[in-house]
């Protein structure tokens, strides 16, 4: 079950890096007369916008143009049927929205944070566009850190990152003790060990993320961030999915059947989240603004999210058919995980479609990060290994079920009695097994802290 759970997590490549708010490039079409280039999202008064261009006076004269994102200005722009003289018409002189190329700088008033898309055109050119050009764009004075470099769309995202880290660090922490402490008792299970690796690289991942906003650095930083938190996410769901099973809690290994169908799902999951990140590299458009989900690729990564859902829901009510004393654990277990599954999804349907563009990349980092660090807040304060909790899941050893590997390897199956403990069910009663052994050094079950 370790091979799948690390054979699950192998996504590890084709994942984007931030944009820069630095842009520099060189510009050669001898067909195009309209050429899109980049946008930001300025704050009214405080957004800052400053080029430097260069062409060759025999393509004189070349022009930037400034759209914002009104539907009457950028989505008709951009519309491929329209002319360069049409896409020119959209715009109005006197609000200083045509530009005759020079070195020069701009500052933008409006009544919200806006949108604004930047544009290069040579319409009455026979010998389309040809220029260098280095844009400028800001939000701040020099000395705001926080707040300067960055999109206002973007706004508190440093903060927030920070906040979770620190939140992440101390849960990672806690869940390392609570695992010594279960490996002390021998009660540390595979599925523990999950949760430990999908927060350990959480942690990572949002560190990475951090520093790569707080350099605002495009150098890749922030994508290992992101496959971090990715890899994360698959062994959370792998864990979730075989725990709702039962497996560690009420049995030490699923039927070849199950384990081809968890397989099989966890494959999909990878390959859709490879599938994701390489559609949002090569086909996004950079003159629309998008959220990674806003694809095919993206919309099926939440209905296989579904899926895991109700596959987790499936084996958790046969698990508590068969091991109704288990409720303590798993009826608390089942509210936060399925709030965790299903809550992500339709959330991030609903801002895809009802939250304004230029507050959706704040809102979704501090949404899905904080259900993240829910879902392992809540397993951490359900699995405490302290006498005081009623609702710890685990009641048999890791030793244990070497012991049991090994009589069921030397005695057929038949003819172990029907209450036996072994691999595929283990005993009902909450902290003591069936079969009690002579040698004081064998293999037993706690309860409280306290030795049987």
């Amino acid at each position: 079950m370790n091979r799948l759970a690390v054979g699950s997590a192998l996504i590890c490549f084709l994942f984007p890096p931030l944009p820069a708010k630095y842009v520099e490039g060189q510009l050669n079409d001898p067909v195009q007369r309209w050429t899109f280039l980049a946008r930001f999202c300025f704050l009214s008064m405080e957004g800052r916008f400053s080029y430097d261009v260069e062409y060759d006076l025999d393509y004189a004269v070349q022009k930037l143009l400034l759209y914002y994102d009104t539907p009457n200005q950028w989505p008709l722009a951009y519309d491929q049927t329209k002319s360069c003289e049409e896409r020119e018409s959209l715009l109005q002189i006197e609000n200083n929205q045509i530009i005759n190329l020079t070195s020069n700088s701009r500052t933008f008033r409006s009544s919200r944070e806006r949108w604004w898309f930047i544009a290069v055109s040579n319409c009455p050119s026979p010998r389309g566009l040809s220029l260098k050009y280095r844009f400028w764009m800001t939000n701040g004075p020099s000395e705001d850190i926080w707040f300067q470099h960055f999109s206002a769309d973007e706004f508190y995202i440093l903060h927030m990152l920070i906040g979770f880290l620190m939140v992440q660090v101390t849960l990672s922490v806690v869940a390392i003790l609570c695992g010594r402490e279960l490996k002390a008792r021998q009660l540390l299970h595979s599925t523990y060990k999950m949760f430990i690796t999908s927060v350990l690289l959480q942690a990572i991942g949002l560190f990475l993320l951090t520093v790569a906003y707080g350099k605002y650095a495009n150098d890749g930083v922030g994508s290992v961030g992101r496959m971090f938190e990715a890899t994360s996410e698959i062994f959370y769901i792998l864990m979730l999915i075989l725990l709702g099973k039962g497996y560690t809690v009420t049995r030490a290994r699923l039927r070849s059947r199950s384990v081809v169908k968890v397989t099989v799902f966890m494959s999909l999951y990878c390959v859709t989240y490879i599938a994701l990140f390489t559609y949002e590299r090569q086909y996004f458009d950079p003159g629309k603004v998008l959220y990674v989900y806003e694809s095919p690729a993206g919309y099926g990564l939440l209905v296989l999210r579904f899926l895991g859902w109700m596959t987790f829901v499936y084996g958790l009510a046969f698990t508590l058919k068969h091991y109704p004393e288990k409720n303590g654990f798993y009826l608390p277990f089942f509210f936060f995980s399925s709030l965790w599954f299903v809550s992500g999804p339709v959330i991030i349907i609903l801002s895809n479609h009802l939250v304004d563009k230029w507050v959706r990349e704040t809102s979704m980092v501090g949404v899905e990060h904080s259900f993240a660090l829910l879902g392992f807040l809540a397993f951490l304060v359900l699995t405490r290994p302290n006498a005081a909790n009623s609702n710890f899941p685990y009641h048999v050893r890791t030793s244990q079920i070497g012991v049991m590997e090994q009589r069921i390897s030397s005695q057929s199956q038949d003819s172990l009695a029907p209450n036996h403990l072994d691999l595929d069910r283990f005993p009902h009663h909450l902290y003591e097994p069936t079969l009690r052994y002579n040698n004081p050094n064998g293999i037993y079950a706690i309860s409280n802290g306290t030795v049987h």
